[in-house]
């Protein structure tokens, strides 16, 4: 498929998804966020694909909503219907998640593959958003976290209000809300927005070299049942959780990763999972 905004590569059983608007610091348009919803799509399709990278190109992850685009709706020259778009819904094939994992960005929840946010810069507004989302959150030592809507008159978008209060601190997420200021690598590592910090220069190696170990020692259907069981986790009991673990588990030694697990795991070997 080809891409206008966004870059699609896969290596290793690794897609990496760059956002692609380096001069503009990879702020989004409509384009972009249909690029994105489309290269998760062909990464969720692609059997040979069983890890997400979600990153920028150049300096910058995302700067937010592309300025035009505000200036328009600011003025009320340009409304958006956005839910009509082709960047909303759960992917196919995708996770069994409560109907709100469907909406705008949330919908990077449902990905039925670990789905890591390597942010190699600002990442701003609907750009902060996206690594939210994300499974793991890596980031480089120049990277800046910002809610940035109160500072426009705007309120948090796409679940975020939600989100960051389960993500860390609920007084965090007010701080961060309140005042949108903006973060700095380290102070979002500290607060536990991000799970790790490397030089601008050595996130990517480090990202790869994690998501690699992902996609070749550990079941994807492991994975897969993981991430479902920790987002509806989100919205059970402990009681309904405890039943679904139960459940799970053993579904899982009737599956042929449980056969080929052991049986590596005997044999000192590389495991062949077929995710199956």
């Amino acid at each position: 498929m080809s891409y206008q905004e966004v870059v699609y590569n896969v290596e290793d059983g690794v897609a990496v998804v760059t956002l692609n608007r380096p001069d503009r610091l990879n702020a989004m348009t409509l384009t972009m966020a249909g690029e994105i919803r489309a290269a998760m799509q062909q990464a969720t399709d692609d059997d040979q694909v069983r890890v997400i990278v979600l990153t920028g190109a150049g300096r910058g992850f995302c700067a937010g909503a592309d300025a035009a685009r505000l200036q328009s709706r600011a003025s009320g020259e340009a409304v958006e219907v956005e839910e009509t778009l082709p960047f909303v819904g759960a992917v196919d094939g995708g996770l069994n998640l409560p109907a709100a994992f469907a909406a705008k960005y949330a919908w990077i929840a449902s990905v039925p593959k670990p789905v890591i946010a390597a942010v190699n810069g600002p990442a701003v507004g609907v750009g902060m958003v996206l690594p939210m989302f994300a499974d793991i959150r890596f980031a480089s030592d120049t990277a800046k976290f910002g809610t940035a809507f109160s500072k426009r008159g705007l309120v948090p978008e796409y679940g975020l209000g939600w989100l960051l209060p389960r993500l860390i601190q609920p007084s965090k997420a007010f701080d961060l809300l309140y005042s949108a200021r903006l973060v700095e690598a380290d102070e979002a590592l500290e607060m536990g927005l991000v799970d790790k910090v490397f030089p601008t220069n050595e996130l990517l190696p480090a990202v790869m070299d994690y998501a690699r170990e992902l996609a070749t020692a550990v079941s994807p259907r492991s994975n897969r049942v993981v991430k479902e069981m920790i987002y509806q986790g989100l919205d059970q009991g402990f009681d309904q959780a405890m039943e679904q673990c139960l459940a799970e588990m053993m579904k899982a030694q009737k599956s042929d990763d449980f056969k080929e697990g052991i049986a590596a795991w005997k044999d000192k070997r590389v495991p062949n999972f077929t995710g199956e």
